[in-house]
């Protein structure tokens, strides 16, 4: 039974690598070349997009911090569990550094 699983899946792995499409695409597309002088009006860009102007970021950066604080005190009461020898130490130390990395993105995308 053994033999015939390893067959199948060698089988099926063989055939979707022969018949694979390459997902990565190719580096050079088309090579277009540029005639004429350069100047500063062929490039287009902005200091801040938009999207860093929201009104939510210092919002959403406060709320952060209280989650890393939050999550930090979980974990600390978690230790504190089990070392008293409660049961709940293990998941609330887990989801005390949880919350604290979830807080910590939010801080790192808010400021």
């Amino acid at each position: 039974m053994k033999f015939l699983a390893v067959f199948l899946l060698t089988l099926s792995l063989v055939a979707t690598s022969s018949f694979a499409v390459s997902l990565n695409p190719p580096l050079v597309l088309s090579v277009q070349e540029y005639e004429g002088t350069m100047s500063s009006d062929d490039f287009d860009y902005n200091e801040r997009s938009e999207a860093d102007l929201s009104v939510f970021k210092p919002l959403i950066g406060v709320v952060s911090f209280m989650l890393v604080i939050f999550g930090f005190s979980w974990g600390v009461l978690g230790a504190k569990e089990l070392t008293d020898g409660g049961d709940d130490g293990g998941a609330m130390i887990g989801e005390g550094l949880g919350i604290t990395v979830l807080g910590g993105l939010g801080m790192y995308w808010a400021f």
